[in-house]
């Protein structure tokens, strides 16, 4: 990764954790403000839950009393309006009631007290037969109604004799209250809470945060909402503390922009602009880009002389490199003469192993016969003579082309199995022994010059060390077909024979067929044994097509 990169990393990496310190920070005021939010959310309106209960008191203890009083079960009895207007009328101020009504235990209204400017409440407002099952079926009933002039909170006691403190007793009627929730009412509730307070109809304040808001609802005799109770609170402590939150958050935001503006001018002037210098200096092989830099006494300004220096150790060390290079190249051209000295030394020691020694060898052996012959049977030792000078003919020839640099000549498919029979004719004619030769034409013709040079030396070879070692009485020659366009060279011999494992080659004889047959790409395997005769065979691969045959030459004399 370049150094450009990684800067960008680090780079990314700041701003990365700038990102993460933000949001941390952002989620920990986030968090302690909505936690300051829901305490007082919760404070609010236990508070109001207080209210409630401390301005519910009254009417409750009104509604309470007055039911379990012995006057009032007999102001039913009676029905003395009097009393009434001397007990209920002058007590609605003193509980903070707005009207009063006494029902009979049929539900009809016996007396009704109202300080209201609605006159339609001189009666009882709710359906009889309904109501009165609402009132039997709860000790204690409170609700809410909605009248034309406004919201009523109402409480009813069922009627019963003062001894009856558990109120088991059947009621003899109920004695209900009702208290107007006027603005007067709902200041009562706003002073305390410093929250302004409004009765709506489910209706939900869109407010914004920081704005307290929560509601309360308001139920009828039925149990349906009919109103709500909306409480909307501004709670200074949490404004001042988000706008602590927010200065704290841009003075963070302000400095840590200006460490990553800092953070990247000093990254590019003092480490990215030394750098791109020194690599445009190593890029074009130029010290131009370094003049200002060399001069510099920190780090950069010695790297930019060690640049310099490496240059002129450079341009030494090329020159260096090039005398080097030469030298080496002469050392590689005389290697690779020598290497050629040394395989064409081998190659002519393998030939004239194979060839001339073998030829020379088969003459030798022509002529130990002739000297017992000569006195025998003359016409015998001359065919012995003549065939001896046949040989040593062709063995100069074979000579001559090895001075002048040449292999032997390449026998054409004719002149294989022509060489291969003069071969054992000569041999036969030396030795007693009887040589059979036995070569497929089809398969000679296919083999490529080199292969016909190879298995010639390679039967020649094999006919020698059968005469010379094995004692052998009789040798086949053989060259068949194989399978998968192959072909194999077979020498058979009836001599004394040898064992593989055992014997250690004394001469070339064997290595040279070796290596002839590797130079066939095919595979050489002996069979032999003590008085069991021997066996080597060859397969090698055929050349797909063949060639026309060359010309015969000229044999030498």
């Amino acid at each position: 990764m370049k150094i450009r990169a990684r800067f960008a990393l680090l780079l990314g990496s700041l701003l990365a954790t700038f990102a993460v310190g933000t949001w941390l920070l952002h989620f920990t005021q986030e968090r302690e403000s909505r936690q300051m939010y829901h305490s007082i959310l919760q404070e609010r309106m236990e508070m109001l839950d207080q209210l409630l209960t401390l301005n519910g008191q009254s009417l409750r203890t009104f509604a309470m009393d007055y039911s379990l009083w012995g006057e009032m079960a007999h102001f039913l009895d009676t029905g003395d309006r009097q009393w009434a207007q001397i007990n209920i009328d002058p007590s609605l101020p003193n509980f903070n009631a707005h009207a009063a009504w006494i029902l009979r235990s049929d539900g009809s209204t016996h007396y009704a007290a109202n300080r209201l400017p609605d006159t339609g409440l001189e009666r009882f407002p709710f359906p009889e037969p309904e109501f009165l099952a609402a009132l039997r079926a709860a000790p204690s009933l409170h609700f809410f109604h909605n009248s034309p002039a406004g919201l009523l909170e109402i409480r009813a006691a069922p009627i019963q004799p003062s001894e009856d403190v558990r109120r088991v007793t059947p009621a003899l009627g109920w004695f209900v209250v009702a208290r107007l929730w006027d603005e007067a009412h709902l200041r009562r509730f706003a002073e305390p809470l410093h929250s302004r307070i409004g009765l709506e109809v489910h209706d939900e304040h869109a407010v914004a945060f920081p704005e307290v808001h929560f509601h309360r609802d308001l139920h009828d005799w039925r149990g349906q909402v009919i109103r709500q109770l909306h409480v909307n609170y501004q709670p200074e402590p949490l404004v001042e503390l988000l706008e602590g939150n927010y200065r704290e958050a841009y003075l963070f935001y302000g400095f840590g922009v200006a460490v990553l503006v800092f953070v990247v001018i000093a990254v590019s002037g003092w480490i990215l602009t030394p750098l791109r210098r020194l690599g445009q200096s190593l890029e074009t092989e130029r010290l131009e880009p370094l003049h200002d830099l060399a001069r510099q006494p920190n780090e950069f300004g010695h790297l930019a002389r060690l640049v310099e220096h490496s240059f002129s150790q450079r341009d030494a060390l090329r020159h260096e490199i090039s005398e080097r290079a030469r030298t080496e190249s002469s050392l590689r051209e005389a290697e690779a003469s020598l290497q050629h000295l040394l395989e064409l030394r081998s190659r002519l020691a393998r030939d004239l192993h194979d060839g001339v020694i073998q030829s020379i060898y088969a003459a030798g052996l022509g002529l130990e016969g002739v000297r017992g012959l000569m006195q025998t049977d003359p016409a015998r030792a001359n065919e012995h003579l003549v065939a001896c000078q046949q040989v040593l003919n062709r063995t100069i020839a074979e000579v001559r082309n090895f001075i002048t640099g040449l292999e032997p000549e390449h026998p054409s498919t004719n002149s294989f199995l022509q060489s291969l029979t003069t071969l054992a004719s000569t041999m036969e004619a030396f030795q007693q022994v009887r040589i059979r030769v036995e070569v497929d034409p089809a398969v000679a013709g296919r083999l490529s010059p080199e292969q016909e040079l190879h298995a010639l030396q390679i039967a020649r070879e094999a006919i020698s060390n059968a005469l010379r070692h094995a004692n052998a009485g009789t040798i086949q020659v053989t060259l068949q077909p194989g399978p998968d366009d192959s072909a194999a060279l077979q020498v058979t011999d009836d001599g004394i024979g040898f064992d593989p494992e055992r014997r250690k080659p004394t001469g070339r004889g064997l290595t040279n067929i070796g290596t002839r047959v590797r130079e066939m790409n095919g595979t050489l395997h002996i069979e032999s044994g003590l008085e069991k005769g021997t066996r080597l065979t060859i397969h090698f691969q055929l050349r797909t097509s063949s060639p026309p045959c060359p010309t015969p030459k000229p044999s030498l004399s």
